[in-house]
């Protein structure tokens, strides 16, 4: 029996489920990243270091690249595909689709190795994590591919 999974994620949640057929979506399991929903300033402990100009005798804060929030959402990704890749070597699914917020499925795809995106069969721009098994059932294709 071919297996597809379902991955319904967020920034901060993901849902995993096992997609049978058009009726049956079966939760495997729920993954939860806390971190991504604290306030920037819960994540940051102290203030950005200090710098001075190479010439004259200005001084500024450093500029941080990326906010702490946009860091836990990176590992958040980082994790699940990580996650994801583990199981598609097990053979424990065949094909996947996967739901997730838009800047969130960006995320997803950086971190996706070629082989994860081959068996990918279905990507919905669509923030449904905290949604009900019927709202995430709307935006699967009628029948599973065969």
């Amino acid at each position: 029996m071919k297996t597809t999974w379902v991955l319904v994620a967020d920034k901060s949640r993901a849902r995993l489920f096992d997609w049978q057929s058009r009726d049956v979506l079966s939760e495997i399991k729920t993954l939860v990243h806390p971190e991504s929903r604290l306030h920037e300033q819960d994540l940051v402990t102290d203030r950005r270091g200090r710098a001075f100009d190479s010439a004259g005798e200005g001084r500024h804060a450093q500029q941080q690249p990326t906010s702490a929030k946009q860091h836990e959402a990176e590992t958040f990704a980082k994790e699940l595909i990580a996650m994801l890749d583990q199981s598609r070597s097990r053979q424990e699914y065949e094909r996947i689709v996967i739901m997730a917020a838009p800047q969130f499925l960006g995320q997803l795809r950086e971190e996706m190795p070629p082989e994860l995106q081959k068996v990918v069969m279905q990507e919905v721009n669509k923030s449904l994590a905290q949604g009900s098994v019927e709202d995430i059932r709307k935006y699967l294709p009628e029948v599973l591919p065969v």
